[in-house]
């Protein structure tokens, strides 16, 4: 961590309350503290570094097909293929 190396300083930030509702889930999610989720991020955002998901992505995803188009109760796996196809022609 961080804040093991460093000494450390208090300070206080104001945050709108939905934000502050989605930094305590994250947190959570990642079994760490505010203050430790905050700092990890703040640490990323000066190194210009990116989080990182499970399929090697930064989690900002583009709409290639829209299924709901086709069907919105659901596309039959076949027409989903089809039309992954279709892409790569």
């Amino acid at each position: 961590m961080y804040a093991l190396c460093m000494s450390s300083k208090t300070i206080n930030i104001s945050l709108p309350e939905e934000l502050l509702r989605k930094l305590d889930r994250a947190s959570s999610d990642e079994f760490t503290s505010r203050s430790d989720f905050i700092r990890d991020s703040i640490v990323r955002r000066l190194k210009h570094q990116k989080v990182v998901d499970e399929w090697g992505d930064d989690g900002e995803w583009e709409t290639i097909v829209d299924f709901r188009a086709i069907n919105p109760i659901g596309v039959p796996s076949k027409e989903v293929l089809s039309a992954l196809k279709q892409l790569t022609k």
